[in-house]
């Protein structure tokens, strides 16, 4: 399986991340990817985030969950309120999701899990602009 391969963008005017990522993830290139959109000059904590997991192959060790959420906790500033919308196809996407929401739950993201970019894009917001943030998804998936 391929590395880890993550691209986003930062939509300002709509409060969002847009993340897309491909290949194999593990807590060490996810938490890697996720220190690098710190470094944006538009990044800010209380950004949603819509997550596009659907061509990724989760680890399938808990210990990468655990480290994960933990990485999330010791950086609570720099993630903290927010929404995230997951989407994912797969068993094996929707069981590493799930596990991972159900460990952080009770902190101070909200994180729910979608099969459908729509779906999500509505819970997010309903005030999006759906046209624009999927054309910036077929970008990032082309990049």
């Amino acid at each position: 399986m391929a590395d880890l391969v993550s691209n986003y963008k930062i939509l300002k005017d709509y409060n969002l991340i847009i993340e897309c990522h491909s290949g194999f993830l593990n807590a060490d290139s996810f938490i890697a990817f996720k220190k690098s959109i710190t470094l944006d000059p538009f990044f800010l904590p209380s950004l949603n985030y819509f997550v596009h997991l659907k061509n990724v192959t989760f680890s399938k060790n808990l210990e990468d969950i655990d480290k994960y959420v933990h990485f999330l906790d010791t950086n609570s500033k720099v993630y903290g309120n927010r929404r995230v919308a997951v989407i994912t196809n797969t068993p094996n996407q929707v069981v590493a999701t799930t596990m991972f929401k159900m460990i952080q739950q009770n902190k101070s993201q909200s994180v729910e899990l979608f099969s459908t970019n729509e779906s999500a894009l509505k819970w997010l917001n309903n005030n999006l602009n759906k046209n624009e943030i999927l054309a910036a998804l077929e970008e990032l998936m082309r990049a």
